[in-house]
C-alpha cells in the first residue's frame, strides 16, 4: 500500500500540461493599413514552432509565417491589414505540434473600411476645379 501511494504521488508530480494553443489580437477591429499585434501561448512545449496563417473574407491568403516561441511557449507577431482591404472578417489560424499532436486555434478580427474615405477630398476637388476654370476664363 505504501509503495502504491508513493508511485501515485510521483506520477502526479510529473504530469504534463494539456497541449493547447491560444492566440489573442490587440483589438477586434482594424482599419486598412493598421498593424495587428498577435500574441499567444503554446502549453506543453518549450520553444514551439507556430504556423500563422491569415485570410481575408474572400479567403485570400494575407500572411503565412512560421515563428518560434520562447521557453515558456509565448509567441508574438505583427502584420498590417492591407491598405486595399475591403470590410469583412479576417481569420487568423495558429497551429503548433506538441508531443506529436497538432493544436490549432482560429481567431476572427474585422476590417472596417469607412463608407466614404475620400468624400472630403472629392468635395474639395468638386469646389476648387470650377473656381479655377472660372478664373481662367475671366
Amino acid at each position: 500500500m505504501i509503495v502504491s501511494f508513493l508511485l501515485a504521488g510521483v506520477s502526479h508530480s510529473f504530469a504534463q500540461e494539456e497541449p493547447a494553443i491560444t492566440i489573442t489580437a490587440d483589438k477586434g477591429s482594424y482599419l486598412p493599413g493598421e498593424t495587428v499585434q498577435l500574441s499567444g501561448i503554446v502549453t506543453g512545449q518549450e520553444y514551439p514552432f507556430v504556423a500563422i496563417q491569415v485570410k481575408d473574407s474572400d479567403n485570400n491568403l494575407i500572411l503565412i509565417r512560421t515563428i518560434q516561441g520562447d521557453q515558456n511557449g509565448n509567441f508574438a507577431i505583427q502584420f498590417k491589414i492591407p491598405p486595399t482591404a475591403t470590410s469583412g472578417k479576417f481569420t487568423i489560424s495558429a497551429s503548433s505540434r506538441v508531443n506529436g499532436f497538432v493544436v490549432t486555434q482560429n481567431q476572427v478580427i474585422t476590417a472596417k473600411v469607412p463608407e466614404f474615405p475620400f468624400s472630403g477630398v472629392v468635395l474639395a476637388i468638386a469646389v476648387v476645379i470650377p473656381i479655377i476654370f472660372y478664373r481662367v476664363r475671366t
